[in-house]
């Protein structure tokens, strides 16, 4: 599966200061999110790590549900940047891919909390476009899915410097820290899996400190197919050892073949 999280442009006001960041991150109303959204199906997430991965660090939890500590940030930060603010709160657009009821019952939950903090405007959008402008950087808060892989260095792309860019960035969030970097850089370079884990660890509890990511549930993905279907799932290694066949929701299509 892979992370569904709030993503944050930190280039573009106001979460170009963390202290916005960081209150809508406690305005995010998480159980009310995972329960009416997740269905006690979807379990919520911390970070870009589910628990069963080796990566997983177990002191990382996602700040939410404190309306009270989001108003009084959001008072700090208009009181410093009045022009971004209204009756209080800080004004801001949220865009999300268009889903129809369930995409608009996800903004609706996520503004239910973010009011508590900020006049919150919808930006609806079709998905390609959604995707365009976010990677373009015209957003402020977006509705966005990522991680999950079984090799974080594959997803290093978004998350490092260099790969931000003054049009499209890879780094969605265009958030640069070279310390971040140096341990991405660093674990790529161990052979040594505890010295891995140890630097995965460091750049999930940087995250977190960054307020980037607003980390909801962990996306389940699911392929059903009719009994005559064969072969999705029979790829081994030259060894025999069985592989992954599915990875986020993709499979190997070019060896299928139909039982009749």
């Amino acid at each position: 599966g892979q992370e569904q999280f709030v993503q944050l442009n930190t280039t573009m006001p106001p979460f170009d200061d963390v202290r916005a960041r960081e209150a809508l991150a406690l305005a995010t109303p998480l159980q009310n999110y995972r329960d009416l959204i997740g269905l006690g199906i979807a379990r919520g997430a911390d970070q870009m790590f589910i628990p069963e991965s080796d990566f997983y660090n177990a002191a990382v939890t996602q700040q939410g549900d404190d309306p009270v500590a989001a108003a009084a940030l959001a008072a700090e930060y208009c009181a410093d940047v009045p022009v971004g603010c209204s009756g209080g709160r800080i004004d801001v657009e949220f865009q999300f891919s268009a889903a129809g009821v369930v995409g608009a019952r996800q903004a609706d939950i996520l503004d239910e909390g973010w009011g508590a903090a900020f006049n919150v405007n919808f930006d609806e959008l079709a998905q390609d476009q959604h995707i365009v402008q976010t990677v373009l950087g015209q957003y402020q808060a977006t509705l966005w899915r990522a991680f999950g892989s079984l090799e974080p260095a594959t997803t290093r792309h978004t998350l490092m410097c260099r790969t931000i860019g003054e049009g499209i960035s890879l780094n969605a969030t265009r958030f640069c820290s070279e310390e971040r970097d140096a341990l991405i850089l660093d674990a790529q370079a161990q052979l040594d899996k505890a010295a891995r884990v140890a630097d995965w660890q460091y750049i999930v509890q940087d995250m977190n400190d960054a307020y980037t990511h607003i980390f909801l549930v962990h996306t389940i993905w699911d392929n059903a197919f009719s009994e005559s279907v064969r072969g999705v799932c029979d790829r081994t290694s030259p060894d025999g050892v069985p592989l992954r066949c599915v990875v986020n929701g993709v499979s190997w299509f070019d060896s299928v073949w139909l039982n009749d």
